[in-house]
């Protein structure tokens, strides 16, 4: 596989978890323009993930708690994600 084709895939997958920095948007919405056969594998990767999202139940989480969650998530937004693209972008 092209190294084209894996950033392509990376930032389709970024973006359909929500997970697509601005940048990321910016440079998948470029692709998206250039080869319009790449929403196919978006659409791919946002079925697969809201396949996942619905086998899963529902779970009760008081407001507290989901507030410290948001917290936690907004603290190190970037972080682990950061990382992960980062990496692959090495490869």
């Amino acid at each position: 596989m092209s190294d084209e084709k894996e950033r392509a895939e990376l930032l389709a997958a970024l973006h359909a978890a929500g997970a697509a920095s601005e940048e990321d948007e910016k440079e998948l919405q470029a692709l998206l323009e250039a080869d319009p056969s790449l929403q196919e594998v978006v659409r791919d990767f946002q079925d697969s993930i809201a396949a996942l999202a619905s086998s899963f139940e529902p779970l009760e989480t008081s407001p507290k708690t989901l507030g410290q969650i948001q917290k936690q998530i907004a603290r190190e937004k970037g972080g682990f994600l950061s990382r992960l693209r980062s990496w692959f972008s090495k490869s």
